[in-house]
């Protein structure tokens, strides 16, 4: 049982098993949640317990791959990550969607690096950069207006 609750939560509710682009999904998935509980997902505090938990989870498993597309939860933190601060409307989030999956994707330096930690820990870390990034960028953004 356990097993199969950390599953679920590791694939957000299975999404992770969506085919075409599991992370772009789960991003989605994310900036939905984002909408419509305002305030929570994006409170650091909530974003840091669901990186621990996901790291937890992941660590927990047994995977043949290091880091498999089906596990798709740190694309959830790292979309949280993206819109801590930041106004939770329609535009915001998909202003933070986009830049937080070209950081994912093209991992400038350190996330590349990070994603050679160990399991559950380079999983989730690089995407908590990414989104560290994207959100840095919707600032800057923000100022340039």
């Amino acid at each position: 049982m356990a097993h199969r609750l950390a599953l679920v939560f590791v694939t957000c509710g299975y999404v992770g098993y969506l085919p075409l682009a599991p992370g772009t999904w789960a991003s989605i998935l994310g900036c939905i949640l984002l909408y419509l509980l305002p305030g929570l997902l994006n409170h650091p505090l909530t974003v840091l317990l669901i990186a621990v938990a996901a790291i937890l989870c992941i660590n927990r498993m047994e995977f043949p791959e290091k880091d498999p597309g089906y596990i798709v939860v740190d694309e959830l933190v790292g979309i949280c990550v993206t819109m801590v601060g930041q106004g939770l409307g329609v535009s915001s989030l998909l202003k933070g969607f986009i830049l937080f999956r070209i950081f994912d994707i093209v991992k400038p330096f350190p996330i590349r690096r990070l994603e050679g930690l160990p399991k559950g820990y380079g999983i989730v870390a690089d995407d908590i950069m990414a989104g560290i990034y994207a959100n840095a960028a919707l600032l800057l953004l923000g100022r340039l207006r």
